[in-house]
């Protein structure tokens, strides 16, 4: 049988592409370590995850020294995980949570799971960025005051345009009505070692899940659950148990301990040197034109340009970065985003400094693009529970044909964007018209 995935695989490194995506290590940083020969199981000396006394034990002792959490866990499962451990921890069935309608699909599919109720509150969104911002801190209290049952406010900070949430000032919000503020970080491990520290974690939440594999050396799968309260640590083991793998990598865990001796020798040192590339770059994308985030309000590393400026989309720029050898995290319409670490190269940055400088404007360049129609307009008529849709019988239907019809999964036109719908969710004119625009022209709905 042909080892057609293998030798795929083998192909793509051939290419030689800049690594401007996860995994944080860029494929540099364990050249030298045989994890391979350590893919154990669990052993009288190895310990075992969810039952740990010993070596794994020793290791989320040091990750929460490292992070000056109460508690840190260990997910061998991805961010994905410590979502689902969060949720858990801080819900019960059927109840409430305000939350961000930015997030991640594993959330949703967290949420169906455990028969959570979702309280979606919306972004600001950005006239001249064209991004989804801050949630607006009195628009937060209101919803606060609207409902006295909330068991926790879910955000996502920062989102993968590396747009950052006043984590300190909703933390300082919420802790007044006694709700827990839960992080999905998955983008932000690295935000603990940043000249300023921008860890969640540092500013007041309660619970916060890095996916360190995303920013740091780590092997992918590897992430952390910080807890940063007592009333979530006893139970948290049992949690992840729940949703996590009896067979987690040790090889993963392998790699978390050789990051953490880096982390805690040259992460401060190193990631004021990658902040100031990444600045540069920075100036010589606005230098030629290209639109980029405010510094403000932005991951001091994430290296995000909004394309339309220069008149090109994000999908025509990532093809004119190929030429360039540069491989970026993601694209859509309006921008490119790029992950840098540490690990990136000479030959990475002079490749991308070459690419920013050589990028000219075109003649058609659009200054101004729609702003999406489901962002001011009310937000879908809810008709039944996530849970409920998620686990009805449903059927695939093209978009013409779903105006008001009920999603039965999360539909969102970019893994990092705002959802269009949500399971659940009736389906109306405007979220027909904001699909078709994003090429969506199918859609699963209950039956």
């Amino acid at each position: 049988m042909k080892k057609h995935f293998y030798e795929s695989l083998k192909k793509y490194k051939k290419m030689g592409r800049s690594s401007f995506h996860t995994p944080g290590h860029k494929g540099n940083f364990f050249k030298s370590r045989d994890l391979l020969s350590l893919d154990f199981t669990e052993l009288p000396l190895t310990d075992s995850l969810y039952e740990a006394s010993g070596i794994i034990t020793e290791l989320e002792k040091n990750i929460k020294k490292l992070y000056n959490s109460k508690y840190s866990l260990i997910s061998c499962g991805g961010n994905t995980l410590c979502v689902q451990t969060m949720l858990r921890l801080a819900t019960k069935k059927g109840k409430n949570v305000l939350c961000d309608r930015l997030l991640h699909r594993s959330a949703v599919s967290a949420m169906a799971l455990l028969d959570i109720n979702p309280v979606w509150i919306r972004r600001n969104f950005g006239k001249e960025s064209l991004l989804y911002e801050k949630i607006n801190i009195e628009s937060l209290k209101r919803h606060l005051n609207s409902n006295k049952s909330f068991n926790a406010f879910y955000t996502t900070s920062p989102s993968y345009h590396g747009i950052l949430q006043d984590i300190k000032g909703i933390s300082d919000l919420c802790a007044a009505y006694s709700v827990p503020v839960l992080v999905d970080n998955a983008h932000g491990s690295h935000l603990m070692f940043t000249s300023k520290n921008l860890h969640p974690i540092a500013n007041g939440a309660s619970l916060c899940a890095d996916s360190a594999h995303k920013t740091l050396p780590v092997l992918t799968g590897g992430a952390w659950l910080h807890i940063n309260d007592n009333k979530f640590i006893k139970c948290s083991k049992n949690a992840m148990a729940l949703f996590g793998s009896t067979s987690p990598s040790y090889p993963i865990m392998a790699s978390m301990d050789i990051c953490l001796s880096w982390l805690a020798s040259y992460a401060l040192e190193k990631f004021l040197n990658l902040e100031s590339r990444v600045k540069n770059i920075k100036n010589l994308a606005r230098d030629v034109g290209i639109y980029v985030p405010s510094d403000e309000i932005s991951d001091p590393t994430r290296i995000v340009l909004g394309t339309w400026k220069i008149g090109y989309s994000g999908y025509e720029f990532r093809e004119y970065l190929y030429k360039y050898k540069i491989e970026p995290e993601m694209c859509d319409e309006k921008y490119v985003v790029l992950i840098a670490t540490p690990f990136n190269n000479k030959e990475d940055w002079k490749r991308l400094k070459k690419a920013i400088l050589s990028a000219k404007p075109k003649s058609n360049c659009v200054k101004n693009l729609y702003e999406e129609s489901f962002v001011s307009g009310d937000l879908p008529e809810i008709k039944t529970s996530i849970r409920e849709a998620v686990m009805h019988e449903g059927i695939y239907v093209d978009v013409d044909s779903s105006k008001n019809r009920i999603a039965a999964d999360i539909v969102c036109p970019c893994p990092p964007g705002i959802p269009i719908v949500m399971p659940g969710e009736k389906i109306g004119e405007a979220e027909c018209e904001a699909l078709k625009r994003y090429g969506i022209l199918e859609i699963y709905v209950l039956k």
